[in-house]
């Protein structure tokens, strides 16, 4: 006669007025769970407990010991997830864990029981390891949809009022600079709205003077580039691009270049030397000098310009 297979369960007590227990799997033979929490001396346990053990001495004896590691990257990790639209439960079954032991980076489970301050190295490891473009294809990274919509408030385009050229929300406009992933018809909707609107006034199109100079000034206090910049730097979409040290590494002569370029390219759309010179930032008789420049073709000696000045 067969002897009865043993049971892989162990029953949980039943809440108070249910029928029956509700069993728990137990975890497999060769895991330190199922030796150390559960009393397992089937060879395959016992020999994966003492290899630990072993490993364990062994690092202790070198200094090199670390059960645990800091826990504040993974909440940082955590909380990026969830910013471009992962709950905590689909990263915990991503992760084959509970969703308590993924909120308990987040959150107090209890006044006692502060979120954690520590992980093994192995959750540690497994959390780091999601992504939200694995978890969710239909996503893609956020920075080209950041930058053209910085880009429009450069040149006078309060976020609010893009909100129904993009086909958004108003409110969700500022947020897509600062997510580290959008939904790809998100990005696709930012894109067409840049393309129309890149080289419209927003005066023309109900935002008034007075707030379309102070979005320009905002988004110059953020050092945000314009429409203009991008076209003549192009890589909006490359995340490895920084287009502040970019800026940092034109010479004198690039950046004089830039400039009049910027100037010539906003004349040609009707505007003013004073509505240039707020928009890029310049003062206004250097716009007046490179406007003459433009329109007479003839360069100006700054050598010369300097001396005079002197």
């Amino acid at each position: 006669m067969t002897a009865p297979a043993l049971s892989t369960a162990v029953p949980v007590p039943a809440p108070a007025g249910a029928g029956t227990a509700r069993p728990r799997p137990l975890p497999d033979h060769g895991t330190l769970s199922r030796h150390k929490y559960h009393g397992c001396k089937c060879p395959a346990c016992v020999e994966h407990y003492l290899a630990y053990q072993r490993a364990r001495h062994r690092k202790r004896g070198y200094g090199t010991w670390q059960p645990y590691v800091d826990a504040e990257p993974i909440r940082q990790h955590l909380l990026a997830l969830n910013a471009a639209g992962l709950s905590y439960a689909v990263i915990a079954e991503r992760i084959g864990r509970a969703t308590a032991t993924v909120t308990g980076f987040i959150y107090d489970a209890s006044p006692r029981r502060p979120r954690k301050k520590r992980a093994t190295p192995e959750i540690a490891a497994a959390i780091l390891a999601v992504t939200a473009a694995e978890v969710m294809p239909g996503q893609v990274d956020s920075t080209g949809t950041g930058r053209r919509v910085q880009a429009l408030a450069a040149i006078g385009w309060p976020m609010r009022t893009l909100g129904p050229h993009i086909g958004t929300h108003p409110a969700c406009v500022g947020r897509l600079a600062g997510q580290r992933y959008v939904l790809r018809s998100t990005a696709r909707m930012v894109a067409d709205a840049y393309e129309n609107l890149q080289h419209q006034r927003p005066e023309e199109h109900g935002v008034s003077l007075a707030t379309a100079v102070k979005t320009r000034k905002w988004a110059a206090r953020q050092g945000w580039p314009d429409p203009v910049w991008w076209d003549d730097m192009g890589r909006i979409d490359d995340p490895t691009f920084d287009p502040k040290s970019a800026e940092r590494d034109l010479n004198r002569d690039q950046l004089a270049a830039l400039r009049r370029t910027e100037i010539d390219h906003l004349r040609g759309f009707g505007l003013t030397d004073e509505t240039i010179a707020v928009r890029l930032g310049l003062a206004l008789s250097t716009v007046h000098a490179i406007t003459v420049e433009l329109r007479t073709g003839q360069r100006r000696d700054r050598a010369q310009t300097a001396k005079e000045a002197a």
